[in-house]
Order: C-alpha cells, then sequence, then structure tokens
C-alpha cells in the first residue's frame, strides 16, 4: 500500500486519515441520494400511456355512449309525437288591425287624449300639437300669396296698355303660383297639429307624454282596432293535405276558459323548411268580441275533415257547391 503524504512530505497523522475517509464517504453518499429520486419524479410526472387496444376501447365506449344518448332522444321525440292529438294545433289571437301611430312633425305635445287601455272612435281626437309657429307661417303665405295677386292684377292692367311686355306678366303668374303652393304646403302642416283616430280601437301603450317636444317620426301611440281579433294557427304542412279555407273549427281559450267557433280565412304561401308548418289565419264567429289580442289556445278541427269524401260531402265545411253528377242519357232516347 502506497504511503500517503503531505506537502511537507511528511505522513498524516492518523486521526487526519480517519477524518478524510468519513468526508469521502459522506460526499458519496449525498450524491447517490441526490440522483436516485429523479427516474422516480420522471416517471410521476409522465402521463400513463395506452395501447393501441386501450385507446381504441375508449374511443369505442365514447362513440357507444353518443349513440345511446342520440337514440334517447329519439325516441323521446318519437313519444312526443305519439302523445300529441293529430286534428289540434295551437294558435294566438290576433288584432284586425294595429298601428304606431307616429307624429309627422316636430314640435311639442299639447295634448294627448286617451290613456292606456282606453277606447275610442273613428275620428276621434288622440293628439294635439302646438301649432302657433305653423299657423304663423301659413298667415304669412297667405299674405303673400294676396301681394302676388295684387302684382298679378296691376301687370296685367299695364299690359293692356302696353306699358310692359309679356314677360312681366308671366312672371306675375309665377310668383301669384308659388304662393300659392307655400299656402297648400303650411295648410298640410297645421293639420298634422291634430292625430286623428284612423279607426275605432283601443290604446296599447303611451309612447309619449304632454308637454315633451318630438322630432317627426318619433312614436306616440299603439293603437289596436276594436273588433273581434283574428286567429293565427301554426299547424303541420302535412295538413294541407286536407285543410282548406272554408272549414269550421273549435277554438278553446286559455286565459277564459271558453270556447268559441272560427273559420278558415287563408294558408300560408310558404311552409317554413326546419320545422315543417305553415301558418293558418281564422275568423272568429259571434262571441269573440270579449277576446283580446295575444290570448292564446288551442284549435280542434273534425277528425271526420281528413276523409276527402267527408270534406267534398259537406259544403257547409268546405265552403263551395257539391258538384251534381249530369244525368246520363237513356238509350233509345230523342237526343
Amino acid at each position: 500500500m502506497r504511503d500517503v503524504k503531505n506537502r511537507g512530505g511528511e505522513r498524516p497523522a492518523g486521526g487526519v486519515w480517519m477524518r478524510r475517509l468519513t468526508m469521502t464517504g459522506m460526499m458519496a453518499g449525498c450524491l447517490g441520494a441526490l440522483m436516485s429520486p429523479v427516474p422516480v419524479l420522471a416517471q410521476a410526472a409522465l402521463p400513463p400511456i395506452l395501447s393501441a387496444q386501450g385507446q381504441d376501447g375508449a374511443v369505442a365506449g365514447t362513440a357507444g355512449r353518443r349513440d345511446d344518448a342520440n337514440q334517447a332522444g329519439a325516441n323521446q321525440a318519437g313519444a312526443n309525437q305519439a302523445g300529441a292529438s293529430p286534428d289540434t294545433a295551437r294558435g294566438v289571437l290576433e288584432p284586425a288591425a294595429e298601428a304606431v301611430i307616429s307624429a309627422e312633425i316636430a314640435g311639442r305635445i299639447t295634448d294627448i287624449s286617451v290613456t292606456e287601455g282606453a277606447s275610442f272612435a273613428k275620428g276621434a281626437l288622440l293628439v294635439r300639437f302646438d301649432c302657433t309657429l305653423y299657423e304663423a307661417q301659413l298667415a304669412q303665405a297667405r299674405a303673400q300669396s294676396a301681394g302676388a295677386k295684387a302684382e298679378l292684377d296691376n301687370a296685367r292692367s299695364l299690359a293692356r296698355l302696353q306699358s310692359i311686355g309679356q314677360l312681366e306678366v308671366q312672371l306675375a303668374e309665377a310668383r301669384l303660383a308659388e304662393a300659392s303652393a307655400a299656402i297648400r304646403l303650411h295648410s298640410a302642416t297645421v293639420e298634422r297639429c291634430r292625430i286623428s283616430a284612423p279607426y275605432a280601437g283601443r290604446v296599447v301603450a303611451r309612447l309619449a307624454q304632454p308637454a315633451e317636444g318630438v322630432a317627426a317620426g318619433d312614436d306616440l301611440l299603439a293603437i289596436v282596432s276594436d273588433g273581434a281579433p283574428r286567429l293565427r294557427l301554426i299547424v303541420p304542412s302535412n295538413w294541407l293535405a286536407w285543410l282548406q279555407p272554408g272549414q269550421r273549427f273549435s277554438f278553446d281559450v286559455d286565459e277564459t276558459g271558453g270556447t268559441v267557433q272560427a273559420t278558415v280565412t287563408a294558408v300560408g304561401a310558404r311552409v317554413d323548411q326546419v320545422s315543417q308548418t305553415v301558418a293558418v289565419l281564422a275568423s272568429i264567429e259571434e262571441g269573440g268580441r270579449d277576446l283580446l289580442a295575444g290570448m292564446s289556445g288551442t284549435a280542434r278541427f273534425p277528425a271526420a275533415l281528413r276523409d276527402p269524401a267527408n270534406r267534398s260531402a259537406d259544403p257547409a265545411v268546405v265552403g263551395e257547391p257539391v258538384p251534381q253528377p249530369k244525368p246520363r242519357p237513356v238509350e233509345g232516347s230523342a237526343q
């Protein structure tokens, strides 16, 4: 064994030698402890890797659950369709006429004579504007028209005396025509200071208040006509095989619990390609005066309407006369 000497050429003492061995062992142990967890930590951080067979199984399981959900939805839709009555349809009542009254001129509102829910007659005054400015403009136009007429009379008198030419007369006539047009313009503006009801009806909403200044085109009132509302139905498109204008049916109103009779007046001109439905309009017969627009209910059609023989044999339902067969001539009779 080779002797170990220090820098001075002397052999180290036994205690120093033991301390050196101890420190070397401790350093080797620390390095081993630091290096040993690395594979464990790396292995713990890595995600588990599925085999090809495991991946296929997971995808197949997901697709199977999706197919099961789709099949359940289809079964539910089929159950709902089977549970619905084939001769009923939902509908909503609409007003025969409705409008939003808007201002035709800019000005300040002086009075709105109706409130929400109030009834009014055709021609009744609904809204009045402050017309002071427009009336002054009309008076000014009338004064200008009177002056233009006096100028024209004077020009014609001078023309008869050959004091002026025909051009001056024509210019005076043009000024009178312009003044007359201004009178008509300002008269129409003054007429728009008062808004009258276009038909008998009721007020749905007041969209402006007295003393407010509005611009031309601003909404003032929402109104509906006062009369029996019409009925709008949404029916399956396959009803077009037997549904015709003139057919009568009953309509159960949800809000009142009553039943009214209605008649089909028109069938929609287009089928909705997504929902496969078509709109149908109907008129309410006697007893619909108490109904309000917006009420909904269920329309019930007679099941016999699906039979073509019953449809053609009942003129009261179809609304058309039943064609009668022509008598066949008897053989041997005179032609």
